[in-house]
């Protein structure tokens, strides 16, 4: 399934309503670990519609700068 954030075929469901209604499904990429639920607006769900700066498209993950790293353990 293709991801709506990095547009890659790296997304798959991993969670659907528990009442078994299909209202709404989670689906995750494995690529750029983004999740969203199939009920989301369509500002969220459609990437035409997604705002360009949160998109991945062509973005080298690996280059990407950690922002919080987290600090070792104290002993």
């Amino acid at each position: 399934m293709i991801c709506i954030r990095c547009l890659q075929d790296s997304a798959e469901k991993i969670a659907e309503a528990p009442d078994g209604s299909g209202e709404w499904e989670v689906y995750y990429c494995e690529r750029c670990n983004y999740s969203w639920r199939s009920s989301e607006e369509s500002e969220i769900t459609v990437p035409d519609k997604r705002d360009p700066e949160f998109q991945l498209e062509d973005v080298n993950l690996d280059a990407l700068q950690i922002l919080n790293p987290i600090p070792p353990l104290k002993k």
